[in-house]
């Protein structure tokens, strides 16, 4: 099957050296390399694509936002794309899990139930596991288990970034699923790895606040409300 829309090439990106080259280069830079999804997007929605790609990131990276072990952030990606049989995102969130130090034998076990007895899981990972599936599934809001294991093992904040990294790759699932996206080499994808280390909070707080909204924004908080001005100090008449 053919790719139904088409998507920008790093030669177009680049020569733009405008929105679409800054969405490329800050993908390459948080994700290790621009995917076609993104091309996708870039020339189709440029501006989307931008909070998207610092979403994505802020989200399923480590040290750029989210406070949970992004071993289990991951595991819920993967699991949530295997349960939606994306074969575009299976093959990125596996390349991705591997990078972080799953094996082949872990991916395996992912595929079906042998996840909740194998022991290369520990208790809290296969609860992520669980409840993202769960979660995919759409049984999460009446599995009691499920979600009494989430609230035992976690606390909240893992809770939500778990969930979040799950229902997240829920969306991305549907949208490569119906456009078609082509699955790019596996050398490729193994370009993630590259932007596992040596990215911080700042580095995408510095790429938000190149968003020209962003900027607009921080000028007017920037400015003294008017309730805050000093008064006026009215002149004085000579009779």
């Amino acid at each position: 099957m053919s790719q139904r829309l088409s998507g920008l090439s790093e030669e177009e990106a680049q020569a733009d050296n405008g929105l679409a080259k800054e969405i490329f280069d800050s993908s390459t830079l948080f994700m290790g390399r621009s995917s076609n999804l993104l091309r996708i997007l870039t020339k189709h929605s440029p501006y989307l694509a931008r909070w998207f790609i610092g979403f994505v990131a802020a989200a399923r990276q480590p040290n750029l936002g989210a406070v949970s072990d992004v071993r289990l952030r991951n595991l819920a990606t993967i699991k949530t794309s295997l349960t939606n049989a994306c074969s575009y995102c299976s093959a990125h969130t596996s390349v991705f899990g591997m990078a972080l130090g799953l094996k082949e034998s872990d991916i395996k076990a992912l595929k079906t139930d042998a996840y909740k007895s194998d022991p290369a899981f520990n208790e809290r990972e296969r609860a992520a596991i669980a409840w993202s599936e769960s979660m995919t599934r759409n049984t999460a809001a009446r599995d009691e288990k499920v979600w009494q294991d989430m609230k035992r093992l976690f606390s909240e904040p893992e809770i939500v970034e778990i969930s979040l990294n799950c229902a997240m790759f829920n969306m991305i699932n549907r949208l490569n699923d119906s456009f078609w996206t082509e699955l790019e080499s596996p050398e490729f994808n193994r370009k993630q790895g590259n932007a596992i280390a040596g990215r911080t909070v700042g580095d995408i707080e510095a790429y938000a606040a190149r968003f020209p909204a962003a900027a607009k924004l921080n000028a007017r908080e920037s400015r003294p409300s008017p309730r805050n001005k000093p008064a006026a100090i009215p002149s004085r008449r000579h009779d």
